[in-house]
């Protein structure tokens, strides 16, 4: 017990992202002897590429975290934490619970990555909860593998990152690919049909995991949940909440001319920041549930600058541009889509962040794309489901989720490898057929 407790310790996050920062190092070191230099000099070199690149990040490490914050801070508001408890008793048998919790929490993936994760694991408690009450019997680890959907369709919705991240003015690909705007990406066609599409083969693949006949666990709960009320003294959260509301909205004067183009990071988390003050009314609460989703947010802080070190390492070392011209010479113009589907998927089972994947992965992918003559607001698409559907066997972002249904990593992982299966089919289909 106590050597599987240290192994535990030791393959953390964490060590996962000091490993690959390691690794980047070497290859970086190893690029520059290439290059005819010597191995003392391409050492110290490499050294500094991972310091100067260190903190390039911070402003997308803050941008992350908000996005986690304020979800988490909703989600544990005590009206919806309340209004979730009463439309968990709706289901009357296992399938319809199962269905009802992974449509829900696939809805609210899309609207929030961290609120969707929290929503669902709520939901899968109360529902099933709820199924024992009503004397249903129901297997907790499917109905858990359902709840987390959110995290396997989040990256095309309304809080996706990368798509995010390059609307924005001056990111930092935009000597690369210049500015993309959402309606090259989260609002085409091309997207709604690979998300929509998705969803119905998650929705179809859960009717047939209900029907096979697996042990039927008891969940353990070990975490307590606090859901967070509204102040009830004072209105100042609520009035500044409300001004921001308000400065918002204004920028839908410029759906005329932009579209919905003008949407990026800094906003939605404009938006969420809003919401979040208008509901809890005062300050002292609204402190409170952000100091929760705050908590939450700790393993973003620690490794995001670690990314921004790799990121240093393969831009300034030549290995970016090595990486890619292997990339031109081995691959075809049809191919490039989906091997980016393919390696944005086994990437993000080392680097569990859409954020820190796309610092790494995002420069190598567009300027092969950008060599090969892809759109690139579809292949940053491409990456995002890549980046979303290995979700499913990622333990790393279903940690809130196995607190709260009492569940542990292997039992989920039953169901969410089926999801994962049946949904990296589709997406690779789709991509080849449709890109």
């Amino acid at each position: 017990m106590k050597s599987e407790k240290n192994q535990a310790s030791i393959i953390s996050p964490f060590s996962i992202v000091l490993a690959l920062s390691l690794f980047c190092f070497l290859m970086a070191v190893f690029n520059l002897i290439g290059e005819g230099q010597s191995a003392g000099d391409s050492i110290l070199q490499s050294l500094n590429f991972w310091k100067d690149g260190f903190f390039s990040l911070l402003d997308f490490t803050m941008q992350m975290m908000m996005i986690l914050v304020f979800g988490y801070a909703i989600a544990i508001f005590k009206p919806i934490h309340a209004y979730l408890r009463k439309i968990s008793k709706i289901p009357s048998s296992a399938l319809s619970a199962i269905l009802f919790t992974g449509s829900i929490t696939m809805v609210a993936g899309l609207l929030n990555w961290g609120f969707g994760l929290i929503i669902g694991a709520l939901l899968a408690r109360f529902v099933y909860l709820a199924m024992v009450e009503k004397g249903v019997k129901i297997n907790p680890a499917l109905l858990g593998a359902s709840g987390y959907l959110g995290m396997a369709v989040w990256h095309g919705g309304l809080s996706a990152s990368a798509p995010l991240k390059v609307a924005e003015e001056g990111h930092f690909l935009a000597s690369q690919i210049g500015t993309v705007s959402v309606s090259e990406t989260l609002f085409t066609s091309f997207n709604m049909a690979m998300t929509g599409g998705l969803i119905l083969v998650f929705l179809v693949t859960l009717i047939f995991l209900s029907r096979k006949d697996y042990p039927y666990l008891k969940p353990t709960y070990s975490h307590p949940l606090r859901p967070i009320p509204q102040g009830e003294i004072g209105n100042l959260a609520r009035w500044t909440g409300l001004v921001i509301l308000l400065v918002f909205g204004l920028q839908f004067l410029k759906l005329d001319a932009l579209g919905l183009g003008f949407l990026n990071l800094n906003l939605v988390n404009f938006l969420l920041f809003g919401i979040t003050l208008f509901l809890y009314k005062n300050l002292k609460s609204f402190t409170e549930a952000t100091t929760e989703g705050i908590k939450s947010s700790v393993d973003i802080f620690i490794q995001f600058p670690f990314y921004a070190g790799i990121l240093g390492l393969v831009t300034y070392s030549g290995l970016l541009e090595s990486v890619s011209l292997f990339f031109l010479e081995t691959t075809s113009q049809a191919f490039f889509p989906v091997l980016t589907l393919f390696s944005a998927a086994i990437v993000n089972l080392l680097v569990p962040s859409g954020g820190g994947q796309w610092a790494v992965q995002g420069p190598v992918i567009m300027e092969v794309g950008k060599s090969l003559g892809l759109d690139s607001g579809k292949l940053i698409m491409v990456f995002s489901y890549g980046d979303q559907i290995s979700n499913l066997l990622q333990p790393f972002w279903a940690l809130p989720l196995l607190a709260i249904t009492g569940l542990n990593a292997r039992d989920l992982l039953k169901y969410t490898s089926w999801l994962f299966l049946m949904g990296t089919l589709f997406l690779a289909f789709s991509v080849y057929i449709f890109f």
